[in-house]
C-alpha cells in the first residue's frame, strides 16, 4: 500500500523538490480508505534506512485522513490509542541521536532536521484527528518533543523550535499542571536523565542528589570517563542538555522545593565538565542561572550544596585568552559571572550586546545564603532588591568574584577590550549592589578604570570606555564618602581620556562616538565635583591649572566654578 508512496518521496527528494509540492504529491497518492490502523501497520513494519521516507509517508496520510469527509469511526480517525501508537512511534524516529564526540563530530544534521520539521508537523497534524478534542500526547512523546525547543541545536530549525513549543504549550495552562509535573519528574528527571548521568557524577554529590559528607571513591574512576557508555549525554544522545534545560525551565519553586535532588546530579555534571566545549559550558552555566532562580529562598543553604554549586560555576571565570580564544571566553564568562553575581543575592542587569537576558525575565537571587527566591524575585523594585541587607556568606562571595575573579581577569587579558567591558560591567553591578561595601575594593577599582580610560587607544573602542565611566559613576555613587582620597587619580583619568579622544584621527567632526563619550565625561566631572562639594573641598582649585594649560577642558569641568570668597 505505502511501496508507491515510499518510491515517490525517493524520486521527488532526488530531484530537490521544494517540501510543498513533495507533500502535495504524496498526499495525493494516499489510496482511498486509508485508515489510522493502516498507518500503525506500516510503522510497525518499517524499514530504519528509510527513516525520513517514511515520516513523510505517514505524514501524507494523517493529511489524507483528515481530509477525508466520511464518518471519523469508519476511517478509525477517533481510535486515539491507535493515533497515540502512531505518535510514539514518529517521536523516537525523528529523536535526533549523533554519531561521534562533540570535539570529532559526524552527525549528518540536515537529515535530523528534515525529519524533525517533517515528523513536527505529523504530531501536530496527528493531534487534529479525534473529532471531539484533540489528541493528548503521551509524556513518552512530549519528552522527545522538548529535544527540538532549542533553534540554536544543530539538528533544530526556527520551524520546528515553534512546532516543537506549540505541541507542548498547552501544559503551561492550570488544568495540565499535573500531566507537567510528572513529565518533567517521572519520565524526563527519573527516567531519562538519570541513567545517562548516573555514571559521570562529580563525587561532591550522592547517587540521591544530597551533598557528599565524605567524597568517596567510585565505582567508576577506573573506567574511562570520555566514551560513550560513560557519557551518553556527550555523544549520542547530546539533546538531553536541551531536554534537561527545558524541564528546569519550566518547574515552578513547589516543584524544585519538593524534587531539587533530581535536578542536582545532572547540573553538577554539566558544571564540572572538564572537557566541555565553550557552547556546552555557556549552556551548562545558563541552565544553571535558570535553576538558581527558581529554587526557594534558603534552599540550596540548607541542603548545604550553595558551596559546591559555587566551587562548580567560579571556575568558569578562569577561562581566560592564553588558554581559550578570546570569543569562546567571552561567551564562558558572559555567562558564568551572572551565575556567580545571582547565587550572591544581587541582580544582573548588564544585557551584552544589547541582547535579552538569557533567563528570559526570570526572577534574581535573594536567599539568605545566596539563594534565589523564585518568582518573588520578580515583584520586587530594583531599589527594595538593593536596600535589603547582604549576609555574611554574600559579601564573601562578592569579594571572591571581584579579588578571584574580576581582577585577576583584567591583569591577565587587559589587552582584550571586549574582555575588559564585561569585567568593567559586572563590576558596576557588584559596587551598585555592595554599596559602600565597596569601599574596601577602592584601592584595586579606581587604577582600574584609570588605566582603562588613559589607555591612548583606548578610543579604538568606544563601548568599553562606555563600560569603564560606568563603572567610575557607581563608584562615585555608592562610595562617594572615599572619594576625596581618590581625586586626584580620577581627575588624570577624566583629563586623559579627554584629550585622547580630541587627538583621536578616526574621530571626525561632530562624530557621535566622541560626542557621547564627551558627555558622558563631563557628567562624571559633575558628579566628581557634587561629591567633592559634599566634603567641603573646592574642586576648582585642583583643577585650575589643569584648564589654563589646556583650555578645552573647561568644557569637561564645567561645573568647577571658583567659590565666591566670604566677606
Amino acid at each position: 500500500m505505502f511501496e508507491e508512496l515510499i518510491t515517490t518521496y525517493k524520486r521527488l527528494e532526488k530531484a530537490r523538490r521544494p517540501p510543498s509540492e513533495i507533500l502535495d504529491s504524496l498526499v495525493q497518492l494516499v489510496p482511498k480508505g486509508i485508515t489510522s490502523q493502516d498507518v500503525r501497520r506500516f510503522l510497525e513494519d518499517g524499514d530504519e534506512s528509510n527513516s525520513i521516507a517514511a515520516v513523510w509517508v505517514v505524514y501524507a496520510a494523517i493529511l489524507a485522513i483528515s481530509q477525508d469527509t466520511r464518518d471519523s469511526t469508519e476511517n478509525g480517525a477517533d481510535d486515539t490509542t491507535t493515533l497515540t501508537e502512531i505518535a510514539d512511534r514518529i517521536s523516537a524516529i525523528i529523536l535526533p541521536l549523533c554519531t561521534g564526540a562533540l570535539d570529532d563530530d559526524t552527525t549528518y544534521y540536515a537529515a535530523l532536521q528534515r525529519k524533525g520539521d517533517v515528523g513536527l508537523q505529523a504530531l501536530k497534524q496527528l493531534t487534529k484527528l479525534p473529532p471531539k478534542e484533540p489528541l493528548q500526547l503521551p509524556t513518552s512523546v512530549l519528552l522527545r518533543v522538548t529535544a527540538f525547543t532549542d533553534p540554536a541545536d544543530p539538528w533544530t530549525t526556527a520551524a520546528s523550535s515553534a512546532l516543537a513549543k506549540t505541541l507542548l504549550s498547552p501544559l503551561e495552562t492550570q488544568q495540565q499542571r499535573a500531566q507537567l509535573t510528572r513529565l518533567i519528574v517521572d519520565e524526563i528527571l527519573t527516567a531519562f536523565l538519570r541513567p545517562l548521568f548516573s555514571k559521570s557524577r562529580p563525587a561532591t554529590v550522592t547517587a540521591s542528589g544530597r551533598k557528599a559528607e565524605f567524597v568517596e571513591t567510585s565505582r567508576y574512576d577506573t573506567v574511562d570517563h570520555e566514551t560513550p557508555e560513560t557519557k551518553p549525554w556527550k555523544y549520542a544522545h547530546r539533546y538531553a542538555t536541551t531536554v534537561f534545560a527545558w524541564a528546569v525551565q519550566h518547574a515552578d519553586p513547589p516543584l524544585l522545593q519538593t524534587h531539587w535532588p533530581l535536578f542536582t546530579p545532572a547540573l553538577l555534571t554539566l558544571l564540572d565538565e572538564p572537557q566541555s566545549s565553550a557552547v556546552l559550558k555557556a549552556r551548562s552555566l545558563t541552565v544553571f542561572r535558570a535553576f538558581w532562580a527558581r529554587c526557594p529562598a534558603g534552599l540550596m543553604r540548607d541542603t548545604g550544596l550553595a558551596p559546591v554549586f559555587e566551587q562548580a560555576v567560579f571556575p568558569a571565570v578562569l577561562s581566560l585568552p592564553g588558554l581559550t580564544p578570546e570569543d569562546e571566553s567571552l561567551l564562558i564568562l558572559r555567562a558564568a559571572y551572572p551565575a556567580l553575581v545571582e547565587m550572591a543575592g544581587l541582580e544582573y542587569t548588564y544585557l551584552p550586546d544589547g541582547g535579552s537576558d538569557a533567563r528570559e525575565g526570570l526572577g534574581t537571587g535573594d536567599g539568605e545564603g545566596g539563594d534565589g527566591d523564585g518568582d518573588g524575585g520578580r515583584d520586587r523594585s530594583t531599589a527594595q532588591k538593593q536596600l535589603r541587607q547582604i549576609t555574611e556568606a554574600q559579601r564573601t562571595l562578592l569579594d571572591k568574584i571581584i579579588r578571584e575573579g574580576v581582577m585577576v581577569g583584567y591583569h591577565h587579558a587587559k589587552e582584550h577590550v571586549r574582555l575588559v567591558g564585561l569585567f568593567c560591567e559586572t563590576l558596576v553591578c557588584i559596587v551598585n549592589g555592595m554599596g559602600i561595601l565597596a569601599v574596601k575594593h577602592l584601592k584595586d577599582l579606581i587604577p582600574m578604570v584609570s588605566e582603562i580610560m588613559a589607555d591612548p587607544f583606548g578610543t579604538k573602542h568606544p563601548p568599553t570606555l562606555h563600560s569603564a565611566l560606568n563603572l567610575l559613576q557607581a563608584i562615585l555613587s555608592a562610595c562617594w564618602p572615599r572619594i576625596p582620597h581618590h581625586c586626584d587619580e580620577i581627575i588624570k583619568a577624566l583629563t586623559l581620556c579627554w584629550l585622547n579622544i580630541d587627538d583621536e584621527e578616526s574621530f571626525q567632526a561632530g562624530d557621535p562616538n566622541a560626542t557621547a563619550l564627551k558627555a558622558r565625561l563631563a557628567e562624571t566631572a559633575d558628579m566628581l565635583s557634587a561629591v567633592m562639594r559634599a566634603a567641603d573641598i573646592d574642586l576648582h582649585d585642583r583643577v585650575e591649572m589643569l584648564v589654563e594649560r589646556e583650555p578645552q577642558l573647561s568644557k569637561l569641568f564645567r561645573a568647577c566654578t571658583p567659590r565666591p570668597e566670604s566677606k
